[in-house]
């Protein structure tokens, strides 16, 4: 059996499920992503094992990687899934996952949107507002079908994870302030065509301090008891996700800590427990491949210019992210310190700065770690740039996930004005 994820051989050669990686290259061309379906299953079932305890349902997290094939097969190991928009809900029946367990959070979801999940009866609306609350139901009422509504609190709580990621804080969009919920959801009780089934709190991702999960979900759980206490039915709970994951290093996640969390606050809970992982699920699962171009010195610094960019991969320019490069053969050669850059016309487009990297020469392949989460899903065609191809390894067969325009199919679509 291969060993999961992307690994050397004895010839120091980079391979995944027994397939070399610059055959792969051969075959498909580059930039290319790959996703190893192996680390994938292994990451949901470890994840799955780390909420059984507590009957926690997964709910994929699309906007991860929300590639059909991705989806689909995540939901035939059982996920169910978290989706932001109405193209994630076509996208998810499209790889087979069922209304009954979609559920619909973000905060800009507009009536067009809200009647078609209603009419396919999801399995819960995560709400954000008051005034969603009263779209909600007005379409809801329209269409006489009865809505399934979750309110996402939002605690205040800031966790040390990058600021364009933290969203539990009171200044972010996102969720209901903690005074508010209790007047809210006694006013869900009295709508005809809205169901209260629970409460969900987010808190941001890339979170490693577990202690603000706990604090989250402590207070998360201190609303819900009272709300029931007061006579208001509250079965569900939804913990959403969150949990770090290690660009920098070669290391698991902290499935155990999380795992203690949740016992200590749900173990013996009545609760329904939602869980809605992305990252934890896919991240480490997808590389992207990239050639040297070609190496470029002036006085002071060493550029590595790539046929990857940020149209491919936009986090380091974003988010400041680090992922790990190294090439796809072993080389030997000296150590240099270089920016690892792309072609396009922007001083941001850049993988990494200031990197200590094996001395590389043109067409040599270069593998970009940890790319399988907010890399190929953030693409755009800046400076007419095509898509990287995506493959999927499953079973050690690669398999294309989707047809890539090339320049005159995206030029095709343009429409051309006459000018006289």
């Amino acid at each position: 059996m291969h060993p999961l994820g992307f690994y050397r051989d004895k010839n120091n050669e980079l391979n995944v499920q027994g397939i070399k990686l610059d055959s792969l290259t051969e075959k498909y061309g580059s930039p290319l992503f790959i996703y190893d379906t192996g680390l994938m299953k292994e990451r949901y079932e470890v994840f799955q094992n780390t909420v059984k305890n507590v009957k926690g349902n997964i709910h994929y997290a699309v906007k991860a990687n929300d590639s059909v094939n991705i989806i689909k097969f995540f939901g035939k190991l059982g996920a169910g899934a978290d989706i932001v928009s109405i193209g994630e809900f076509h996208k998810c029946i499209a790889a087979g996952i069922t209304p009954d367990k979609i559920i619909f959070s973000g905060v800009g979801k507009d009536k067009n949107e809200i009647e078609i999940a209603i009419r396919n009866k999801i399995l819960q609306f995560n709400i954000e507002s008051e005034e969603e609350l009263y779209d909600i139901n007005q379409v809801a009422s329209k269409l006489k079908i009865t809505a399934n509504i979750c309110l996402r609190i939002n605690p205040d709580i800031a966790p040390n994870t990058h600021k364009k990621i933290s969203t539990g804080e009171k200044e972010t969009k996102f969720g209901i302030d903690n005074e508010d919920i209790f007047s809210i959801y006694e006013k869900l009780h009295k709508l005809q065509y809205i169901n209260p089934v629970g409460l969900g709190v987010h808190i941001g991702s890339q979170i490693f301090d577990f202690n603000f999960f706990h604090k989250a979900y402590s207070n998360l759980k201190t609303v819900a008891d009272k709300l029931k206490n007061d006579g208001f039915k509250v079965p569900t709970l939804d913990l959403g996700g969150g949990i770090g994951i290690y660009y920098d290093e070669n290391k698991n996640p902290d499935f155990e800590t999380y795992k203690k969390v949740i016992s200590d606050l749900f173990l013996d809970s009545e609760y329904k427990l939602s869980f809605e992982p992305g990252r934890i699920l896919i991240a480490e699962a997808g590389v992207l491949v990239t050639k040297v171009i070609r190496n470029k010195k002036n006085k002071d610094k060493n550029f590595i210019i790539i046929d990857a960019a940020m149209n491919n991969l936009i986090r380091p320019t974003l988010y400041d992210a680090y992922h790990r490069i190294e090439p796809v053969k072993k080389i030997s050669g000296k150590k240099i310190i270089a920016d690892i850059v792309g072609p396009i016309c922007e001083t941001g487009d850049f993988i990494a700065l200031n990197r200590k990297i094996t001395e590389v020469n043109n067409n040599d392949l270069l593998i970009i770690r940890t790319t399988g989460a907010y890399s190929s899903v953030m693409k755009s065609n800046y400076n007419a740039r095509v898509d990287a191809v995506e493959v999927l390894i499953y079973n050690g067969n690669s398999y294309k996930l989707k047809e890539t325009d090339n320049i005159l199919d995206i030029i095709s679509k343009e429409k051309i004005i006459e000018f006289i």
